[in-house]
Parts: structure tokens; C-alpha cells; sequence
């Protein structure tokens, strides 16, 4: 928790979201972590760069939000998001990825993925979908995923 100054000038505490990043790219996971280290309400506690260590990562660290690439060694995306639904895992997972084919969006959604964003949206969307994820919203799908979806 952090202390921040509430609108009636005295200190509150401040719920952050624990997420956990889970990508085979270092680069990828330095430069999200970077974009959410700023920012008071979202913590990174961890990193994964394959399917099976955000498994493990989940049960050890109990992130709020998995923020998960859907095509990664030893188990992908999907199998990950399938494997903490039938653990009934309470984390949320908010699919990230470069693929924007309708058949890796549906797959991730039916999984369990609480929303998917690719790669390519703007640092802002992300940040909303983490934030949205991490209340409770499901189908969090970006305008332009969204579209994918609405036109086939």
C-alpha cells in the first residue's frame, strides 16, 4: 500500500495492483515495467519469460492481474490462462500479444483471459485495461481488437 493525499487534504492509503508480467521477451517486460513504475496504483512484483514459470509465479507471488503473452516456450498463453481457470487461481489475466487474428483473441478469451490487448496499442489503453482488469471487468478488449471481433 501506498499513502496518498485524499481530496479532503488528509493521507489514505492506496490500493496498488500486483501484476505480474509474463513475456519470452526481456526487452518487452523492461519497457512495461518501466511504463508502470510510475504510476501509484500498479506494482510489477514479478517477471516470467515462459509459460511454466508464470504458473509457478502465480502460486508463489498471488499477483491481482497476469499480464500474459499469448505465444511463449514450454506452455503458451492459452494453455497458462486454461491451467489457472481450473485451478480456480483468483488472479485476473489480461492477455498481451502481437497476434491481432481473431482466432488467438477468442482462444485467449475462452481460456479465461479476462481481456486482450496487442502489442502495438498505446501505452494509455494498456494502463486502462490493467486497471479495468484488475476491478473485476471481463471481455476487455481495446476498440481495435474489438473491431477484429465485430467484422468477421
Amino acid at each position: 500500500m501506498s499513502l496518498v493525499f485524499s481530496s479532503t487534504g488528509g493521507l489514505s492509503e492506496l490500493k496498488q495492483t500486483r501484476v505480474l508480467l509474463a513475456d519470452d521477451h526481456a526487452r518487452i517486460r523492461a519497457g512495461i515495467r518501466q511504463l508502470l513504475s510510475n504510476l501509484p496504483d500498479i506494482l510489477v512484483i514479478g517477471e516470467a519469460g515462459d509459460g511454466e514459470e508464470a504458473l509457478q509465479l502465480v502460486e508463489k507471488l498471488a499477483p491481482d492481474v497476469l499480464l500474459l503473452d499469448v505465444e511463449m516456450p514450454r506452455k503458451n498463453g492459452q494453455q497458462v490462462a486454461m491451467e489457472l481457470r481450473d485451478r480456480k487461481s483468483k488472479v485476473r489475466v489480461l492477455a498481451l500479444s502481437a497476434y491481432d487474428d481473431r482466432n488467438y483473441i477468442e482462444g485467449m478469451l475462452e481460456s479465461g483471459a479476462s481481456g486482450y490487448l496487442t502489442k502495438d496499442e498505446v501505452p494509455e489503453v494498456l494502463i486502462e485495461a490493467l486497471r479495468g482488469v484488475a476491478r473485476g471487468e471481463d471481455g476487455w478488449v481495446s476498440k481495435r481488437v474489438g473491431k477484429i471481433i465485430d467484422s468477421q
